[in-house]
């Protein structure tokens, strides 16, 4: 299964202006071990994943699975993700997982309304009896 821990490794000191013993510093690495990961030709443990993703603030999955170069996926079409060079989005795309957010909290608001409607009926009854 390809990843893309030694592409992004690389994105992220190409984007930090770091050299490979320069990155490698942050988390305990020194430049051939770098080397390697950006080369592909070894991973890094997964507490080193760990540690880089939290110190850029990225997740493991988009880590591993991702190529950070190409920008953050704003939405899906036909199955597949888009990416935007320039960060804007195209106003008419809304991600399917936004519509479903808001579905779903419309449908929680309705449950509330309901809720609190039974509520006051029930409420309105005791005092009349």
């Amino acid at each position: 299964m390809k990843n893309f821990i030694g592409l992004n490794i690389k994105h992220l000191c190409d984007k930090n202006n770091l050299k490979q013993d320069e990155f490698g510093q942050y988390f305990d690495l020194n430049k051939g071990v770098v080397g390697t990961y950006v080369r592909g030709s070894a991973n890094p443990k997964i507490e080193t994943i760990q540690r880089i993703c939290l110190h850029y603030t990225i997740s493991i999955d988009d880590f591993v699975n991702t190529d950070l170069s190409a920008g953050k996926p704003y939405a899906t079409k036909g199955g597949n993700l888009l990416y935007t060079e320039e960060n804007k989005p195209d106003p008419y795309v809304i991600s399917p997982r936004y519509v479903e957010l808001l579905e779903k909290s419309l449908e929680d608001k309705d449950k509330i309304i309901n809720a609190l409607e039974l509520r006051l009926q029930g409420d309105d009854r005791s005092k009349t009896a």
